[in-house]
């Protein structure tokens, strides 16, 4: 993400201002040709001590999230890649990962502000700001700032060649919320969206419920644990209450300590 132009420059000015320096110390030119790599060993080898195992260490977190959001461990995901964050080179994979976890959380605001911190910089690639621009459009949608909905996922698709996994899902939550039933139900089943893991997936099963029986009159269970996961219903709630409620009323199985967080959970014992 980061262009290699600070980089240039840093080590253009370590290669002039090295032999400067020892010129200063050391009046004879042959000894400073012998003296600067020598110099310039000393600087860079602590350098690379002490930077390449933090790269190493933030890939490695970042991979384990990776792994553990796949398998829908969300809070576990979440923690590795906030302890990776300040280890990496750059933090905008980091940053963009923690958002998403935010998001399939349902901890929208949080998500938001995440993801939103990302939109100011430079160095993004299209393909990234198109990606960034989508989840941002979802968590628009989810919030109910409708209005912006269409112009992210404009500018998103506007970018990139390639189908954007959370641009259906955000049109079809706007199309719910404006009860266009049929409109949202042939969103939610765009081939991209069958990648889906996770709460993400248990949104679009739930919304896909949820139209059927608008269109139908077709009572469909949902899994509000898919859907919930690890967060507590409360956080979705305040944003969407409507479709909480009928979530909630049509569970599958009622809801449990299994769908609240850990602390959560610890609260009424």
């Amino acid at each position: 993400m980061r262009k290699s132009w600070p980089y240039a420059v840093v080590m253009m000015l370590v290669l002039l201002g090295v032999p400067r320096v020892l010129h200063h110390f050391i009046p004879d030119p042959r000894q400073v040709q012998m003296m600067f790599p020598v110099v310039l060993l000393v600087l860079l080898v602590p350098a690379a001590l002490y930077f390449l195992p933090r790269y190493r260490r933030s890939k490695k977190l970042t991979d384990e999230g990776l792994q553990l959001l796949s398998e829908g461990r969300v809070a576990a995901a979440l923690e590795r890649f906030e302890a990776a964050r300040p280890l990496a080179k750059v933090q905008v994979v980091p940053t963009y990962n923690i958002g998403i976890t935010q998001l399939q959380l349902w901890r929208l605001p949080t998500a938001g502000r995440e993801l939103s911190s990302l939109e100011s910089r430079k160095d993004l690639t299209p393909q990234f700001r198109a990606v960034l621009s989508t989840a941002l459009a979802l968590v628009d949608a989810l919030e109910g700032r409708l209005a912006r909905v269409e112009s992210r996922l404009a500018e998103a698709k506007s970018q990139v060649d390639f189908p954007l996994g959370l641009a259906p899902l955000a049109s079809a939550v706007v199309a719910c919320r404006e009860g266009r039933w049929a409109e949202a139900r042939a969103l939610l089943g765009d081939a991209s969206l069958e990648n889906l893991t996770g709460p993400l997936r248990g949104l679009r099963n739930a919304l896909e419920a949820w139209c059927v029986e608008q269109l139908t009159g077709e009572r469909r269970p949902v899994d509000a644990i898919a859907l919930f996961g690890e967060a507590s219903q409360d956080s979705l709630q305040a944003a969407w209450p409507e479709f909480v409620d009928h979530v909630v009323k049509h569970a599958a199985a009622p809801l449990s300590l299994s769908a609240v967080t850990p602390e959560e959970a610890s609260v009424g014992r």
